[in-house]
């Protein structure tokens, strides 16, 4: 992961947890999800490709209330 990165991790991390604090806990488990995908596309060195996204080969799935959600 480089280094210059992980800013983005500690920002998901701070929001999680002001979520949580604030007892926003769906909120809260979606940012663990960010977090989750965010630190997986930042070790494996994807970022800044295109067609990773949900369905793409490069999708494991989604964990917790993002997997059972309904998106419009």
């Amino acid at each position: 992961m480089n280094m210059s990165n992980e800013w983005m991790l500690d920002l998901l991390a701070d929001i999680r947890n002001v979520a949580a604090r604030n007892a926003m806990f769906e909120l809260s488990e979606h940012l663990d999800d960010a977090l989750l995908i965010a630190a997986r596309e930042l070790r494996s060195g994807i970022c800044g490709t295109t067609g990773a996204g949900v369905g793409d080969a490069l999708d494991d799935g989604l964990s917790g209330p993002a997997r059972s959600h309904e998106f419009p």
